[in-house]
């Protein structure tokens, strides 16, 4: 009776709207169609995006392919650091986080036939020991992902045990994505832990084509083990270096999006969607950060006075404004704003302040320096113009400087040489964890401390960094990152300008545009939209 009554009562509204039924009827199939044909779309067309690198580095990278591309997947998923089973369906510690069970998916196989089981769990995770395997994302290797590890268990064909020699508390955090790829152990050689073939893996897509900086293309994996396939049958990926050259083919049509971190210039895509309504943009916060990297081996740069006065002598704001259109965020603190455990660090700018501080280093002389500049972090972002503007701000306080723009491997022999004052880049967190960070910038021994001559070096930093790892109380553990931010914000081991956004442009001939926090987009939900022709 109840749904008679709706019936009636839907009948009586179209007469009193002058609504034919047999209208609201055509109406409803016409909408029931226009879904069949995004949905035919989707199987019969490919989707043409752009990107500011290949998505397939190749046979010398540690990840050989993007983890957007969905081809491989990871023990964990850091779901914009809310951690969710990946290809371990779920784990658990023991008392003293000495020892962690992972129960593995029991209906995944790679897509060249191989079973994903506990065996080709653990050849991946001894590939590990071989690293540090380096990548254009981030390094692979066993200190990194599994740090103190002892041993591997198997329990049986789908449960792995990793025992540790020391407390750990946030292995799952630290397996998240990057920290625990899994790839058939057809692909690289067991000894070297190199990859010596086209990578296959468990994910919803597998290469079809790729031309090394100029495309991949990608086709659905119909025996995808897991819920949600991807809503594309194939999907491209050109490379694009040049952001003019992107900036071109979106608005010709030849590609339907951007993706990538840095992809677009922020004012370049508010521009665009102002003046063209075939284009939208849908803003998210990102996890990547501009930092400025200062040479501590250098005279005068390694005192700690002088690093606050060009802290001071920034006007994070400005920059903003006329270099974001207002949509990033200054940045103070160490870690992305998107990190968990992120402490809101704020500063300011004070002029005055900063030269204040520069006098008293430098005694009223002046300081000649240099800053270099990678090619792709200029053709990304705006960073020749922030340089600029800190080549003024800089001068008011006493430090003269000379901009070079680079090559990328030019810019990272001088880097690791310590032949540069000042370096402008663009990084984020690649783990739900943020130890791995702010060890490598601030721990005595840390790998960009080290590697970079920021000659940094606090005891008490030290201390907090060997005890984090084992604190199981995550109040006290949440506190010592937090005082470890606050070290970094008052000494700058590295100088924090802008938290980044992404800016996610696209035709509206696309939906399903949602943000993934490391790469800008989700694959899996990009479709057609229902009005596409």
């Amino acid at each position: 009776m109840k749904r008679s009554w709706k019936k009636m009562t839907g009948l009586f509204m179209a007469a009193a709207l002058g609504v034919s039924l047999m209208g609201f009827t055509s109406e409803a199939k016409s909408t029931e169609g226009a879904a069949d044909a995004a949905e035919s779309l989707n199987e019969t067309k490919e989707m043409v995006l752009g990107s500011v690198r290949d998505m397939i580095p190749g046979e010398g990278d540690a990840f050989y392919v993007n983890l957007s591309a969905q081809v491989w997947e990871p023990l964990v998923i850091n779901n914009n650091h809310k951690l969710e089973p990946g290809l371990a369906e779920s784990w658990e510690t023991n008392d003293d986080c000495t020892e962690w069970t992972f129960h593995l998916v029991e209906n995944a196989s790679f897509t060249d036939g191989v079973k994903f089981d506990a065996d080709a769990c653990m050849k991946n995770i001894e590939r590990y020991k071989a690293g540090p395997l380096t990548s254009t994302y981030t390094s692979l290797s066993i200190d990194k992902s599994f740090p103190n590890l002892k041993e591997m268990v198997k329990i049986d064909d789908y449960t792995v045990k990793f025992v540790f020699s020391e407390p750990i508390t946030t292995l799952d955090a630290l397996l998240g994505d990057y920290g625990s790829p899994m790839i058939s152990p057809n692909c690289f050689d067991a000894s070297t832990g190199e990859i010596t073939s086209q990578v296959v893996g468990t994910g919803r897509y597998i290469i079809d084509e790729h031309v090394q900086d100029q495309y991949a293309t990608f086709v659905r994996n119909e025996d995808y083990w897991g819920e949600n396939p991807g809503k594309l049958k194939s999907y491209r990926v050109n490379c694009i270096p040049d952001s003019e050259t992107r900036y071109s083919a979106l608005v010709s049509g030849e590609i339907m999006g951007l993706m990538d971190n840095g992809a677009i210039m922020v004012d370049a895509a508010d521009k665009l969607v102002k003046s063209d309504d075939r284009f939208v943009i849908e803003p998210t916060k990102s996890h990547m950060t501009h930092y400025l990297y200062v040479n501590g081996s250098k005279e005068y740069l390694g005192d700690v006075r002088l690093r606050q006065a060009i802290s001071y002598a920034i006007d994070r704001e400005q920059l903003n404004e006329t270099l974001y259109a207002g949509l990033c965020y200054p940045a103070y603190g160490a870690l992305s704003n998107q990190t968990p455990l992120y402490k809101d660090i704020q500063g300011e700018y004070n002029l005055e302040k900063a030269k204040e501080l520069a006098d008293e280093v430098l005694g009223g002389q002046r300081l000649q320096t240099t800053m270099i500049l990678g090619q792709r972090v200029v053709d990304g972002y705006p960073v020749k113009a922030m340089a600029e503007y800190m080549q003024a701000a800089l001068s008011e306080i006493g430090i003269d400087m000379t901009i070079e723009v680079l090559d990328n491997a030019v810019t990272t022999d001088r880097l690791k040489a310590g032949d540069y004052d000042f370096n402008i880049t663009v990084t984020g967190l690649n783990s739900a964890d943020p130890y791995a960070t702010l060890f490598g910038w601030m721990g005595t021994e840390g790998g960009s401390n080290v590697s970079y001559h920021w000659n940094y070096s606090n005891p008490e930093v030290d201390e907090l960094l060997s005890t984090v790892l084992n604190e199981k109380d995550e109040q006290k553990r949440a506190e010592i990152y937090g005082r470890l931010q606050e070290i970094s914000a008052e000494e700058l081991p590295v100088i924090p300008i802008l938290y980044y956004v992404n800016v996610n442009i696209h035709n509206k001939e696309v939906t399903g545009y949602v943000s993934d926090l490391f790469d800008g987009v989700s694959i899996p939900t990009l479709e057609w939209a229902d009005e596409s022709k």
